[in-house]
């Protein structure tokens, strides 16, 4: 995923997840049996974990990276977490060639 391997090379943030589900959104709606319904999509959600003081740096740099600048591209959202284990690679990790 591009905004994975951005955050990554860019920012070397190491600490994001990401996963598919199914969301829903009035921006699509089909035809079903003679009616608009709003349908559920393929969408996929990106959680990063950052010190603090790297939130709102981090969070600007996804809103652009995103295009959540222009209409209807998805949700963002900001909060604390209560815990959160630190987690780094190994010296070298980062270097090493394949994805």
């Amino acid at each position: 995923m591009a905004l994975l391997k951005a955050l990554r090379t860019e920012k070397g943030v190491i600490s994001a997840n990401t996963f598919q589900c199914r969301g829903f959104g009035p921006q699509l709606r089909r035809r079903y049996k003679g009616k608009r319904q709003v349908a559920g999509y393929s969408v996929r959600v990106v959680t990063v974990v950052v010190e603090e003081d790297q939130a709102d740096d981090l969070f600007e740099y996804i809103y652009y990276k995103v295009n959540f600048d222009h209409p209807c591209p998805g949700l963002i959202y900001q909060g604390s977490l209560q815990t959160a284990t630190p987690y780094s690679l190994p010296a070298g990790v980062l270097e090493e060639k394949g994805e």
